[in-house]
């Protein structure tokens, strides 16, 4: 299958520069330093599955729709912030060339003991293999730029390295070819992959059509207190949030202020 086209510029990179680390560290190569850590991938679930709405705090330093949101270059300091303010896991961007993310970045601040999921255009299994032996605990897999034969691939190739899937949707027909691959976590992206618009409805019109089993995530389009409640109403487990917490003066406040009155909201019904 062909991929949006505002995607093709970032799909090109991305196999490019698989391909030259293929040519230095050959696949095989990549195999055979694996050890496998499953306790990764139930950290993650775990994480998710709390009470509560559990917040995937993202790291990108830029994206195509957005420009340049950090100049940061080690993002110790910023994931121990997400910590401190209550993030239950970590979205981090290893893309280079149009998110200015690396492998590397999944290693940064090692003393951080949040799950971390690579976020990336995962194309094939030597992505896979690179996230487990970075320290993943998960892995993104996108309907929009993956056949049917290729999701199913990866998602079985992920579970053989211990990875949980965050297997993400934008409309019924990607939600009706997700659903029996049983990711661990199903995420609806309220962006439009194939002209970068954002509608939280899509998010609140496809939520609750998730059948029991993966866990729900929002994605995309949360950028305030308001925005959250309508995913929690929608039967979102957890919400990855980028854009709105790299801007944010303080993350860790804005994100204790945000489980706060979440939190608030759920009392009336304990």
């Amino acid at each position: 299958m062909s991929a949006p086209e505002r995607l093709q510029p970032i799909l090109a990179a991305v196999t490019e520069r698989a391909r030259l680390r293929r040519a230095a560290r050959p696949l095989a190569e990549l195999r055979r330093d694996v050890e496998l850590a499953p306790e990764r991938r139930q950290a993650f679930v775990d994480a998710l599955a709390a009470p509560g709405l559990s917040f995937i705090a993202e790291c990108k330093r830029k994206a195509p729709s957005t420009g340049q949101l950090s100049e940061e270059v080690d993002l110790a300091a910023r994931i121990r912030a997400y910590s401190e303010g209550g993030a239950r896991a970590l979205s981090i961007l290893t893309e280079e060339d149009h998110f200015q993310g690396s492998l590397a970045d999944l290693g940064a601040a090692p003393e951080v003991a949040l799950p971390r999921i690579r976020k990336d255009f995962i194309l094939d299994e030597a992505m896979l293999v690179e996230a487990q032996l970075a320290g993943a605990s998960a892995v993104l897999l996108l309907a929009c730029c993956l056949d049917d034969a290729q999701l199913a691939e990866l998602r079985a190739q992920a579970s053989e390295l211990g990875l949980a899937v965050l297997l993400e949707v934008h409309d019924e027909q990607e939600l009706e070819r997700a659903v029996p691959l049983a990711p661990d976590a199903l995420g609806v992206n309220a962006r439009d992959l194939r002209t970068f618009e954002i509608d939280l409805a899509v998010t609140e019109r496809l939520l609750p059509q998730v059948p029991v089993g993966p866990l729900r995530v929002a994605e995309s389009g949360l950028h305030d207190l308001d925005d959250l409640r309508r995913v929690t109403a929608a039967g979102a487990d957890a919400a990855l949030v980028g854009t709105a917490l790299m801007r944010s003066g303080d993350p860790a406040a804005t994100l204790r202020s945000w489980t706060a009155a979440l939190a608030q909201l759920e009392e009336p019904r304990g």
